[in-house]
């Protein structure tokens, strides 16, 4: 029922931005289209939460509307964090052979990024309207930012993230470095 209705609300919202292109080159009527889109969106977004469907069709790895911590597989997957809050935890990565590629969409959120720089890794962050907190003080706010940890060597085997940071704020965490910092403290 959710895809019907989904399916449905998308297709009227384009039937009605062609119509108001038709509308206006053939009678020089002009339709707030824009305007009635963001209200239908909001309707749309409103029967949603008001009838329990967002949360029910998210997979494990995904945060919608609540806090939660995300388990990281040795998997090439994405971790979505959606209006909410969460931890991602990559301090248990454990390399083989090939490069391991995880994907990080936080998008209206905030999400913790544990990390291990003894692990090789290399981390891309695109970042709109965004904070981007990388270790070692980088802030990205628009546009992109790249990070690698020591330990990452060109021929061997890494962890490559891919982070796109939209309205949200997104903390990477070193664990090895803080550790470092309590020994010596």
């Amino acid at each position: 029922m959710g895809f019907i209705f989904s399916s449905f609300f998308w297709g009227a919202v384009i039937i009605l931005f062609g119509l108001s292109i038709i509308l206006n080159a053939i009678f020089n009527i002009r339709i707030p289209v824009f305007s009635i889109i963001i209200a239908l969106i909001f309707i749309y977004l409103g029967l949603k939460i008001l009838f329990g469907a967002f949360g029910v069709k998210t997979s494990k790895n995904t945060v919608v509307f609540s806090e939660g911590s995300l388990k990281v597989s040795q998997r090439n997957e994405d971790y979505n964090i959606i209006m909410g809050r969460g931890t991602i935890d990559l301090t248990d990565v454990t390399l083989e052979e090939d490069p391991l590629s995880i994907e990080i969409n936080v998008v209206f959120g905030k999400a913790d990024l544990r990390i291990d720089s003894s692990i090789p890794m290399i981390m891309k962050v695109s970042s709109v309207f965004a904070g981007a907190h990388l270790p070692g003080g980088n802030v990205a706010a628009i546009g992109n930012n790249r990070y690698a940890t020591p330990a990452y060597q060109k021929e061997k085997p890494y962890l490559f993230i891919k982070a796109d940071v939209i309205f949200g704020e997104l903390n990477v965490t070193d664990i090895a470095s803080k550790k470092e910092k309590e020994e010596n403290f």
